[in-house]
């Protein structure tokens, strides 16, 4: 398929003014077209259906054959653009720097002039003797995104 530039025009269009966006689009060789999209208040099953029959208008399968999958870029699923992390301020989020340093804290601030992001991690040395949350220590470490190899949001409940 030769279409992601116009697939992201569409999705852009369609989510205008929604709090909605686009995520990432992946095309195969064998043209699969997978959407991921996600929301400042979160996506449904129904956004994902519905932007999915939307997108589907602009295309002809008699000209071309393809499989659309639009799915929400959920929990668990790397964090890709600014905006997502914008969203998940206030969640515990685990990074994977580029050196495989494993970082785990709570996500801060975002910080687009600096590019990156501040995180509160927990000082497990010094909080050993410590017998509860309150006790412990806690630092804040800055992390540009270019030394992001993976974050995720770490669900708790």
């Amino acid at each position: 398929m030769q279409g992601k530039k116009k697939i992201v025009n569409i999705i852009e269009d369609y989510f205008a003014g929604s709090g909605k966006y686009l995520v990432d689009i992946k095309i195969t060789p064998q043209n699969k077209v997978m959407v991921y999209i996600d929301g400042d208040k979160g996506v449904t099953i129904s956004d994902c259906a519905d932007l999915s029959k939307h997108i589907e208008k602009f295309f002809d399968r008699d000209v071309e054959d393809f499989e659309l999958e639009v799915s929400s870029a959920g929990v668990g699923k790397p964090l890709m653009i600014t905006r997502q992390y914008l969203k998940n301020i206030g969640r515990k989020i685990a990074i994977l720097t580029h050196d495989n340093q494993k970082i785990v804290g709570k996500l801060l601030s975002v910080d687009e002039e600096n590019n990156g992001l501040e995180i509160e991690i927990i000082d497990k040395n010094a909080s050993k003797k410590k017998k509860s949350k309150q006790d412990q220590e806690s630092k804040n470490i800055f992390i540009s995104f270019e030394d992001i190899k993976e974050a995720k949001i770490k669900a708790e409940f």
